[in-house]
């Protein structure tokens, strides 16, 4: 009798597997689209950046806000360790650090192997109470894993625009209405842009020749005026 009754119901299964089948595509909006399963790396990095100008003493103030704001968000019980670098030296040293100036920094949050809450859960939650706190400061997101750096081919974003032009302040200017419209973009959760070339600057003009007559050159007419006292009224 059981088998009878399947035999003559199929049409039924038929039916109920299709409407299985159609209520199914309602979930396909909701699932995301990567080349790797999303992992958690147990770490993220904040690239910061203050209103260009900032001196490296405000910077260092600014960071050590972030870090505090940090310390609240991050469970004492998950928090490892937090590593920050900040502003950079024109020389040979520069090549290691991602920072461009002196208004620039980043932050490295480690979290303790048997945390709880995932890092992409901090991140958001960093980011939603940086952006409330602390306005000024310009904010990129990294989670520091190694999946990331292999898909975005080393690069800190998975989408990395670069210009080059002749002209610097040309170049800037394109990279900054770029950034505005990449902003736009549904789905855009970061735009940074690290480097500004409107940091204030002492450019100077020096005579070699009249400099020549006094025994001096470029270097040393650099180093005079840089320790130079300003004269006191």
């Amino acid at each position: 009798m059981l088998v009878g009754a399947t035999l003559r119901c199929p049409g039924l299964t038929l039916a109920g597997f299709g409407l299985l089948s159609v209520a199914s595509l309602v979930l396909f909006p909701q699932l995301g689209l990567s080349f790797f399963p999303r992992t958690d790396a147990g770490q993220f990095v904040i690239n910061l950046k203050a209103p260009s100008g900032t001196r490296l003493s405000v910077t260092e103030n600014e960071v050590a806000k972030v870090e505090d704001l940090i310390r609240q968000v991050v469970s004492p019980q998950d928090l490892g360790m937090i590593v920050s670098n900040i502003g950079t030296t024109p020389d040979f040293s520069a090549i290691y650090t991602t920072n461009s100036a002196m208004h620039t920094a980043f932050i490295q949050v480690s979290l303790k192997e048997d945390h709880k809450i995932g890092s992409y859960d901090y991140m958001a939650r960093v980011k939603a109470k940086l952006a409330q706190e602390t306005p000024e400061l310009t904010a990129y997101f990294q989670s520091g894993g190694l999946v990331d750096a292999v898909l975005n081919m080393g690069m800190p974003a998975p989408i990395d625009v670069q210009v080059d032009g002749a002209n610097m302040q040309k170049s800037h200017d394109a990279a900054l209405e770029l950034s505005e419209r990449i902003r736009k973009i549904p789905g855009v959760a970061d735009v940074y842009t690290p480097q500004d070339i409107d940091y204030p600057a002492l450019r100077l003009d020096i005579d070699r020749t009249r400099a020549s007559e006094l025994g001096l050159d470029q270097r040393e007419v650099v180093d005079n005026v840089i320790t130079r006292s300003p004269p006191t009224a």
